[in-house]
């Protein structure tokens, strides 16, 4: 993986954290990854490094909400998640 790719990636990381969400298209998975299918290793990578990202943070391990979504994924981070429908009681 190139440098600014390997940058990229973190900076997502970086706006999950900060914002509870982010894209990834796939067309950037495959270009980042220099993948032509995706399998595990992209995703065994993103992993590890959102893990290290909480561990900086001194934040206790887990696992981003993932959907996908036209032309790629969003991923979810909520300390405290919740439903629409609770809010709307």
């Amino acid at each position: 993986m190139l440098k600014r790719h390997v940058e990229q990636v973190w900076t997502r990381l970086d706006e999950l954290y900060a914002n509870g969400t982010t894209f990834m298209s796939w067309g950037e998975i495959y270009h980042w990854y220099k993948v032509e299918r995706i399998s595990k290793t992209p995703w065994r990578d993103i992993k590890a490094r959102w893990d290290e990202l909480l561990e900086e943070k001194g934040e206790e391990p887990s696992d981003p909400y993932v959907a996908q979504v036209g032309g790629g994924i969003s991923l979810f981070f909520a300390r405290k998640p919740s439903r629409l429908s609770s809010l709307a009681k």
